[in-house]
């Protein structure tokens, strides 16, 4: 896993956090009570095996210039992001040694801004008090900021875990895709971007989708046309100025069925699809396309 990390989390930021996780909930997520990081993002976590959907808004906004890594502030990326629109600010990848990461992508030419370490006090399962300890290697993206990701190590990964809040009543098993829209003349770079990131070549079908298995989740690089035909609703042209983004998250689902009384329970508008149902961005989701897929 150190030499190729696999997809942990994206991270939607959000403007209301609190009718944010409400939505998340009607779709049959459960979202653990939300909690603040150390550099003032207020978040909230739908959990699964070693991967996330994490919900992030500005909480304490006095403390957004600390933890910096090099020139990057975590709490001030999400602040810009927001200031052009909600949807995906940056994406974790998950390690389990986070310097091994740092040297394999170092090696394929990546530059690690810097490194953050916290924790939080919690109280674990058998009721004791407790602390959790997270280290991250940041790697921004300057030409595509939208894509920037760091390292993630979660070196006590049983105070996050905990079983009862990875039970999610629309059957959610994990994310199966994340979908980065690009304009043509992007989509090199974009390519060049995730095989530097994860040191596999991936692939390219006919209809020029390029797809790469990071072992736990897929990138899939698509066209604007081919993002509106698979998630139902087209990325406009300004969306696309800040350069490339991460627009749509597949979700493997044990029962589709359930998602579908869950959807129809919201009043909300869906397309299905053999083996799909596609929430697109205006739904409510802070401009986040929703596939769900029948679990493998």
């Amino acid at each position: 896993m150190t030499d190729c990390p696999t997809i942990d989390h994206p991270l939607i930021a959000v403007r209301d956090l609190a009718a944010t996780v409400a939505f998340y909930r009607s779709l049959g997520f459960c979202i653990a009570p939300p909690g603040q990081h150390p550099w003032g993002t207020a978040t909230a976590l739908a959990l699964f095996d070693r991967q996330i959907i994490e919900l992030v808004s500005i909480g304490d906004a006095g403390l957004l210039d600390g933890y910096s890594a090099g020139d990057f502030r975590f709490g001030r990326h999400v602040e810009h992001y927001l200031e052009r629109g909600e949807g995906i600010a940056l994406t974790a990848l998950c390690t389990d040694d986070a310097e091994m990461t740092e040297s394999a992508l170092s090696a394929r030419g990546l530059l690690c801004a810097g490194t953050v370490n916290f924790g939080r006090d919690v109280i674990a399962p058998d009721g004791q008090p407790d602390r959790t300890r997270t280290t991250l290697k940041i790697f921004p993206n300057a030409a595509m900021p939208r894509l920037s990701v760091f390292a993630c190590q979660q070196h006590r990964r049983d105070l996050l875990e905990f079983p009862d809040r990875m039970h999610h009543p629309n059957g959610a098993k994990g994310i199966a895709a994340l979908s980065i829209v690009a304009q043509p003349s992007d989509m090199s770079r974009v390519r060049d971007w995730l095989r530097a990131l994860h040191g596999r070549p991936g692939t390219e079908d006919a209809d020029g989708v390029f797809t790469l298995d990071t072992g736990r989740g897929l990138w899939r690089v698509v066209s604007v046309k081919t993002f509106g035909r698979i998630y139902g609703a087209e990325t406009g042209p300004a969306a696309l100025d800040n350069g490339p983004r991460v627009s749509g998250i597949d979700i493997a689902v044990d029962d589709l069925a359930s998602v579908d009384q869950l959807v129809r329970d919201a009043g909300l508008a869906a397309m299905s699809g053999p083996g799909t149902i596609t929430l697109s961005g205006r739904n409510g989701l802070a401009g986040v396309a929703l596939r769900f897929l029948a679990a493998k």
